[in-house]
């Protein structure tokens, strides 16, 4: 019997001459730790906003986007589909364990193409260990969809590189074109990429194919910025950064022990200053001209023009920390080289990734704790359904604090909102619209018994802008008297009584 051998050029993304293992095991790790305490804590203000946006119908969608979070529009229909199955914490955050778990998966996919399989199984598994990757992993936003698009498109770049089949940069084009359409700040990813062709000094043909899918992204990205031009409010909370934002940056992706820094770090230099295993060849792009860009180009070229113009977080260049997790993995792979054991490098890899998870273990949980984001908005939604009774009014010190009745509004179900015009929905806003102030004052003034959401350090004397708010305050100081008040984190919730 003859058989015929038939090679296939273009097989499954993550699957192409990779031990299932060496994706299997970085996935499930990260499954795990992003599952592991998913609903401990309640949504925060961010996650709001994705609550209330997702759950309205495609209409007032579809109007809030003209008006806001046009940049987060297609996330928001996706999670509108996904809770109309299911509406709870857990299901709004669960596109994002998965994503981070392909993530994982993706970057070992990646280390294990450019550096053998035993070094991308370790930059899987050491990603996948990072406290930050799993504060993003259990919120509800697009930023760990964003990182799964990142590195799937590095590895989908690796792979194009390597290949004379243009289906992998068809795949790149769409992968990158949907990464920055679900957050535009993704653009950058694409200067990385260019860095690494350029340091690997790839041919015309490279450049060309590379070139068509980065002009096919700004094509998708510039109606996007269009729309968003006009929203710019959103991020006017931006500030400059400083050398403190790049501490954090550094602690964050390091690791925020300083134990964890000082393994991690040192093995990442190792990459790059020792020689490279001998046994492994080294087909441009190496694992360094891909990895230093990725880490470096985006956090660098965002600082640079957020000193201009502010548009620095560190959750919009979270997709550059794969870089630092495939220098370590390299630099362990390096210095084990050197020990004339073959079990060198396991052994390595397995006492990075335990060092590292396990020496931020207290960090770990903390992500897991309310005390992790700016305000727990379950707290303070229960601390008024504990009290309230039916018929009790309810304001908000600034309209955003109703984002704990957004969020948790069987907790206020029975009570008034008196500074409330329309509805979030129905305003195409993210938190309705209020009355005129004159308003506000009559109809607070007929109240009885009121409760007021404020931040947690609200001491009743902040000067607003608005007139509204300043109403509130004095209607609330003339003619009522509090009778109690519970500081939470990130509010506080008040109980006026009329005197």
């Amino acid at each position: 019997m003859v058989t015929t051998e038939v090679r296939i050029p273009f097989r499954p993304v993550l699957a192409r001459r990779t031990p299932v293992a060496t994706l299997l095991i970085p996935a499930v790790t990260m499954a795990v730790l992003g599952l592991w305490g998913l609903n401990r804590r309640g949504l925060w203000g961010d996650e709001a906003a994705t609550w209330t946006a997702a759950r309205r119908t495609p209409a007032e969608l579809w109007h809030l986007l003209q008006n806001l979070d046009a940049v987060h529009g297609l996330y928001y229909f996706g999670m509108h589909l996904l809770l109309a199955v299911r509406a709870d914490e857990v299901m709004l955050r669960l596109p994002s364990v998965l994503a981070m778990s392909w993530a994982a998966a993706a970057v070992a996919a990646t280390g294990a193409k450019l550096a053998g399989p035993r070094v991308g199984l370790i930059a899987g598994t050491l990603f996948a260990v990072v406290p930050v990757v799993s504060l993003y992993a259990q919120e509800g936003r697009s930023y760990a969809l964003v990182v799964a698009g990142a590195t799937t498109a590095t590895y989908l770049l690796v792979c194009g590189c390597r290949s004379t089949d243009r289906r992998w940069w068809q795949a790149y084009a769409g992968v990158v074109a949907l990464t920055v359409v679900l957050h535009a700040l993704a653009v950058l990813l694409l200067a990385a990429h260019a860095v690494t062709l350029l340091m690997a000094r790839s041919a015309p043909r490279t450049w060309r194919l590379w070139g068509m899918a980065a002009g096919g992204t700004v094509v998708v990205l510039v109606p996007l910025l269009w729309v968003a031009g006009g929203q710019v409010e959103a991020i006017a909370w931006i500030t400059r950064p400083g050398w403190d934002e790049v501490v954090h940056l550094v602690r964050a992706f390091a690791g925020p022990s300083g134990g964890a820094a000082c393994l991690t770090l040192p093995l990442a230099a190792a990459a790059l200053f020792l020689p490279r295993r001998p046994s492994f060849a080294a087909t441009p792009p190496t694992l360094i001209t891909v990895a230093l860009p990725l880490l470096v180009v985006p956090p660098v070229l965002l600082i640079a023009v957020s000193q201009l113009y502010p548009l620095y977080d560190l959750r919009y260049v979270l997709y550059a920390l794969p870089g630092l997790s495939l220098l370590v993995a390299a630099g362990a792979d390096r210095l084990a080289a050197r020990v004339p054991w073959r079990g060198s490098l396991p052994l390595a890899g397995a006492l990075v990734v335990s060092m590292v998870l396990g020496g931020q273990l207290a960090a770990q949980n903390e992500v897991r704790s309310g005390e992790s984001r700016m305000d727990d908005l379950r707290p303070i939604a229960q601390a008024v359904q504990a009290r309230a009774k039916p018929g009790d009014a309810v304001v908000f010190l600034a309209g955003t604090r109703r984002k704990a009745a957004i969020a948790y509004p069987e907790a206020f179900a029975g009570l008034r909102d008196v500074a409330l015009e329309a509805s979030p929905g129905r305003s195409g806003t993210l938190y309705g619209t209020e009355l005129p102030p004159d308003r506000v004052r009559k109809l607070l003034s007929r109240a009885d018994r009121v409760w007021l959401l404020d931040r947690e350090d609200s001491d009743q004397r902040r000067v607003f802008r608005a007139e509204v708010e300043r109403v509130k305050q004095d209607v609330l100081a003339t003619r009522f008297h509090r009778e109690g008040v519970a500081r939470l984190h990130g509010g506080s919730v008040h109980l006026f009584v009329h005197d």
